[in-house]
C-alpha cells in the first residue's frame, strides 16, 4: 500500500532545539519524557549526544522524536535503558495534537529508516496502543506495564477511595513509631540517597542469588553517582528526593520527577534492616503523592515493576496498569530476540553457579 501522508526529517541533534522548545511551549501538559531537559540529563552524566529528530509532514505539522546516540556507531535510543520514566515514555511530541494513524504509520517508517544499526525507542500509555497499530511486523517488541494513581479529585478522595486500609495503617504506624519525613529539591539530600541506593544494591544482590560485587560493578555502570548529581541539576524544582529518617538516622529515601500533570516515581533505596516494620515506604509516598495533589497534577507513576512483591506493593496504593513498550528497530540485521535469550541464558547460569558454592 502506497503512503498517502509523508514526512521529511528538517533537524537532527541541537539544531532541533529552537522548534522543540515552541512545541514544549505549546503543550503545558507535556511529559517530561518528551522535555529537551531529559535528553539534557542522559547527556549530561554519559557519553551520549543529542540526536533528537525534527520531522515535518506534508501538511507542514512538526513532531519532534526525543533521543540521543550512543558512543557507538549508528545506536540510538529514546531513552537508552535505565532512563525509563514509566509509562511517560516519549514517543513523538506533535505539534497541534497527536498524529493520528495515516500520520503515525508515516512518522514510524522513516524513524525507521533512520534507525542505524539499532534504535531502542519506548512509548507508553496512548502512545503505545497507537504505535501497536503503526510498527511494522518483525521490529522486536518488549511490552510491560507501569502502574499508575490518578490524582483526580485530590488528596482527600486518594487517601479514602484509592489507598487500602493497609496503606494508611502503614502510615499512621510510621509516624507513631518516630519516623520523621523531609524533602529537598537542591540536590542537598543526594549524598544519604546515594548511600541507601547502595545497601539496596547489596539486598538486590541477596535477593537474586548473584554475589554483590558483581551487582555493585553492574549498577556502578548502570547507575553512576553521576546520574543522582546530574538530574537534580538539570531539572532543579522538578526533582524531589523525599527522606524517611527515624531517631535522626536515615532508612529510606524515594526520588520523584514532576512536569506538567504527571509526577514519576523515578528511583528508591532503604536500609531494609532499620526500614523493616516501621511503614517509612508508605509514609514517603503519601507525603509525595500529597505534594503532587496540593499542586494541582493529576497522576503519579509509580513506574515499572521487577518483580511480583513490588507490583503488589505499588497496587495497594490504588495504581492501575498502563502499557509500555520497547521497540528495538535493526534495519541492517536483527539481533535482539537472540541478545536476550543469551542474556536470560547467562544470568540462569551465574545463579546456578552461586547456588552451588560451598557456604559457611
Amino acid at each position: 500500500m502506497s503512503p498517502t501522508y509523508g514526512v521529511v526529517v528538517e533537524e537532527e541533534g541541537t539544531a532541533v532545539r529552537p522548534a522543540w522548545r515552541e512545541l514544549v511551549d505549546q503543550n503545558p501538559g507535556v511529559a517530561l519524557s518528551k522535555m529537551p531537559e531529559w535528553v539534557d540529563c542522559v547527556c549530561g552524566c554519559d557519553r551520549f549526544t543529542d540526536a533528537s529528530l525534527l520531522l515535518r509532514g506534508d501538511d507542514g505539522r512538526r513532531f519532534v522524536l526525543p533521543r540521543v546516540a550512543a558512543p557507538v556507531p549508528g545506536m540510538f535510543a529514546s531513552p537508552p535503558n535505565n532512563w525509563n520514566l514509566g509509562a511517560d515514555a516519549s514517543g513523538f511530541l506533535a505539534e497541534g495534537g497527536e498524529p493520528d494513524g495515516e500520520e503515525l504509520r508515516a512518522l514510524v517508517r522513516e524513524v525507521h529508516r533512520r534507525s542505524g544499526v539499532r534504535a531502542r525507542i519506548v512509548v507508553g500509555r496512548d502512545d503505545a496502543r497507537a504505535w501497536r497499530e503503526a510498527v511494522p511486523g518483525g521490529v522486536y517488541a518488549d511490552p510491560r506495564t507501569s502502574q499508575v494513581l490518578d490524582l483526580d479529585g485530590g488528596f482527600d478522595k486518594v487517601w479514602s477511595a484509592a489507598f487500602s486500609g493497609k496503606v494508611r495503617s502503614n502510615a499512621r504506624k510510621a509516624e507513631r513509631r518516630g519516623v520523621s519525613v523531609e524533602s529537598d529539591s537542591t540536590g542537598r539530600l543526594i549524598p544519604t540517597f546515594y548511600e541507601l541506593f547502595g545497601k539496596s544494591v547489596d539486598r538486590w544482590a541477596r535477593d537474586r542469588g548473584l554475589p554483590a560485587p558483581l551487582m555493585r560493578m553492574r549498577f556502578a555502570r548502570s547507575h553512576p553517582r553521576r546520574m543522582f548529581d546530574t538530574v537534580p541539576r538539570v531539572l532543579d524544582q522538578h526533582c524531589t528526593v523525599w527522606l524517611a529518617r527515624r531517631d535522626g538516622q536515615p532508612i529510606a529515601a524515594i526520588m520523584v520527577l514532576s512536569a506538567g500533570d504527571r509526577v514519576t516515581y523515578w528511583r528508591g533505596a532503604m536500609d531494609k534492616r532499620l526500614c523493616r516494620g516501621t511503614g517509612a515506604n508508605e509514609l514517603l509516598h503519601r507525603h509525595a503523592i500529597e505534594a503532587a495533589c496540593a499542586q494541582g497534577r493529576r497522576s503519579y507513576d509509580f513506574g515499572l515493576s521487577n518483580s511480583e512483591d513490588l507490583r503488589r506493593f505499588k497496587a495497594t496504593f490504588g495504581a492501575h496498569e498502563e502499557p509500555v513498550t520497547t521497540y528495538t528497530f535493526e534495519p541492517i540485521v536483527p539481533t535482539m530476540a537472540a541478545q536476550q535469550r543469551c542474556r536470560a541464558l547467562a544470568k540462569r547460569a551465574v545463579i546456578g553457579a552461586v547456588a552451588r558454592l560451598p557456604h559457611r
